[in-house]
């Protein structure tokens, strides 16, 4: 079967290339990659690349910094290069040759280490204005783009200005917004409470500063601290809107020049976040990016760095991964979505093709297949990979990825055996307003909680195309749903279906929901599932505990918001009985093969490639091998494996079969089912 279409795109610094070849190592460069990538983007690292830019008329030499990301000296085949922008303009031109499209790429932040000694761009270094602020007063070594020059001036007028001629003068095809460039390095918790800020957030919202609080407090420590509670404390929302639609400003100017020259732009998803956290952690609204008229998002799905620990990270987001995904697609369906494909980066140190290639495996085969239903039929949620980074892979380093991203890719099923995940777009907006209040759960942390623990979630569709949805289906959030939305899931007959919510005063007033009899308290947890006739098969409540009764004490306390993206927000608890319980209500209402053993760590998911035929994707959370016993339900005629590993044959025992599956990796089969009587 023919790999279905995707596109693969490299993201590499200079360092990847050889300025002492005549054509700068391209052809050596592809040959050694093995295919043509769609697009490749330079990483160039700051902001100095496009501000301290002197034209073309003579040739000079690139910023250190720009030559190698974060100026590192050498990389596993040569040494850092001194590049001038001759050179790189004719680089572009190289790759152009090759059908290439090549995109300029930076960063927000300028500092860097030349041995000991660190070193900042000359550029950033002297605009201090611009520095995103903490609310503390220390600035933070990065550049805002929503701020103000000294004079007054908006940066974000001169960074189009400049950006624009430096996309023109190198040819470059489109421009890649990096980290920094699409939100804030830190959470609208921390940052930027600068007076700029606060005077742009006052005009733009009429909001009052509280008595006693000033507007202009910069090199004021314990007033800036003050005014910054003060705003986050009292006036959260108002705060969290304005930057999303400060972003979304700035983004509408870029694109509004971009399209002038007739270029494109891709976006960096927010640190990893889904559509919620991305606007109440960081102020930005996917959707508003989207309105901009960008042509897609990167998403930071770099899942296999940080499962095998790249910054000291203890933390496994396969799960959390797979509903930002999911949850980002059915909120801006219309727009492309490349994963970020965490393979290796030598400057922050480490190599998941070297060092964790099962943990790379499994992203790959994973992220490939989730999938958005909509009237249309089922889709991929994503439209290819990003390798990051690619510089120094070898032939057959290469040869094993662009393998595994095939594979991953190969085919199209009809659909997923599981349960699809409702979406709406107005309980998202709806869900902000309630957390920010009460911290209970959104719609993403439902997703993330119950796949981790096995819940067969892999499709995803909007709550408007329900009527044309068939199969068992799951929504979350039930009480908060508006009331044509809600009464639409009440009303669905062409699968059975899964509903969590809590017991308002709203809902024991309406009478299907009041017939259903939970024994729920008000304001408590519920779970009921339905048969595809809407009668109800089983309703059960979460029992409080003291244990709860403490967790609400610290809420009540004070919380401290997750500043960094790998800390987590703070949630109101859901007890672990409650939350196993909805994942056995979930299988229960799916045809999902059983696990038999292990049970804790095998998770599968199916697609239905054709009738009486799954392709399995068996996935093993613990870091040592463990057998996968599973009972698909159904006699299996033959099983064919997909993966390199196991090397050997897979016999099915009547309905039964087993694998051992790698430590944090994935093994993928088909199964060729007897046909039912």
């Amino acid at each position: 079967m023919k790999a279905a279409s995707y596109e693969k795109w490299i993201w590499i610094e200079l360092i990847g290339f050889d300025n002492r070849e005549s054509d700068y190592g391209v052809a050596a460069y592809l040959d050694t990659v093995g295919f043509i990538p769609e697009s490749i983007f330079l990483l160039l690292y700051t902001p100095d690349f496009v501000h301290a830019h002197k034209g073309m008329d003579t040739e000079w030499q690139l910023p250190m910094e720009a030559c190698s990301y974060g100026a590192r000296p050498y990389g596993k085949l040569h040494d850092r290069q001194e590049w001038t922008n001759l050179q790189l303009r004719d680089l572009v031109a190289e790759l152009r040759k090759h059908g290439i499209d090549v995109y300029c790429s930076f960063f927000d932040i300028y500092q860097f280490h030349v041995g000991d000694t660190l070193r900042a761009g000359e550029w950033c270094a002297a605009h201090p204005e611009l520095y995103e602020m903490r609310k503390t007063g220390e600035a933070f070594p990065a550049i805002n783009p929503l701020k103000r020059f000294k004079d007054g001036r908006w940066y974000e007028d001169a960074f189009v200005q400049d950006l624009i001629k430096v996309m023109s003068d190198y040819g470059f095809d489109g421009y890649h917004g990096a980290d920094g460039y699409t939100s804030p390095r830190l959470s609208l918790a921390e940052t930027d409470y600068s007076d700029d800020m606060v005077e742009q957030f006052i005009a733009a919202t009429g909001v009052e500063l509280h008595t006693g609080l000033e507007v202009r407090c910069d090199g004021n420590p314990l007033d800036m601290e003050r005014r910054a509670d003060w705003i986050w404390n009292n006036r959260r929302l108002e705060w969290i809107r304005f930057h999303c639609e400060r972003w979304g400003r700035l983004w509408d100017k870029i694109m509004l020049a971009i399209r002038k020259e007739g270029k494109k732009a891709f976006l960096n998803t927010a640190w990893t976040r889904d559509p919620f956290e991305a606007v109440y952690r960081y102020g930005v609204d996917y959707r508003r990016l989207a309105k901009s008229g960008i042509d897609g998002f990167v998403v930071e799905t770099v899942g296999a760095s940080l499962s095998a620990g790249a910054g000291e990270t203890e933390y496994e987001p396969g799960a959390e991964f797979a509903a930002m995904l999911l949850s980002i697609k059915a909120y801006v369906p219309d727009q492309k979505l490349i994963c970020l494909n965490a393979i290796q980066d030598t400057n922050e140190q480490w190599d998941a093709l070297s060092h964790a290639p099962t943990v790379l495996e499994r992203d790959i085969y994973s992220l490939a297949n989730l999938y958005l239903q909509d009237s249309s039929g089922t889709s991929r949620c994503s439209g290819g990979f990003m390798a990051c980074l690619g510089d120094g892979i070898s032939r057959d380093g290469w040869h094993w990825i662009a393998k595994r991203w095939d594979g991953a890719f190969d085919g199209e099923p009809r659909q997923t055996a599981g349960v699809r995940m409702v979406w709406s777009d107005r309980l998202l907006h709806r869900s902000l307003e309630d957390y920010a209040v009460t911290r209970h759960w959104p719609v993403h942390k439902y997703m993330t909680e119950l796949i981790s623990r096995g819940a067969p979630l892999h499709t995803i569709v909007n709550v408007m195309d329900i009527p044309e949805t068939d199969g068992p289906i799951l929504v979350t959030l039930l009480h908060l749903l508006p009331d044509d939305e809600l009464q639409s899931v009440l009303a669905y007959r062409n699968g059975s279906s899964v509903l969590i919510g809590r017991m308002t005063e709203r809902f024991s007033r309406i009478e299907t929901i009041a017939e259903w009899r939970i024994g729920c308290e008000v304001n408590g947890l519920f779970c009921v599932t339905r048969d595809r006739n809407g009668e109800v098969v089983e309703a059960f409540a979460m029992e409080h505990s003291v244990e709860f009764e403490r967790q609400e004490e610290l809420r009540a306390s004070g919380i401290k918001e997750g500043i960094s993206w790998v800390e987590s927000l703070y949630f109101s608890p859901v007890s672990e009985a409650f939350l196993s319980k909805c994942v056995e209500a979930i299988i229960d209402r799916t045809n999902v093969p059983k696990a038999l053993k292990n049970e804790a760590f095998i998770r599968a998911a199916v697609l239905e490639m054709a009738p009486h035929r799954w392709r399995v994707l068996i996935s093993n959370l613990h870091i040592n091998y463990k057998s996968a016993h599973l009972d698909a339900g159904r006699p299996i005629d033959k099983i064919t494996v997909l993966t390199d590993f196991p090397g050997i044959p897979v016999h099915p025992r009547g309905s039964e079969f087993s694998l051992y599956v790698p430590g944090r990796g994935i093994v993928m089969i088909e199964l060729a089912l007897q046909e039912e009587l």
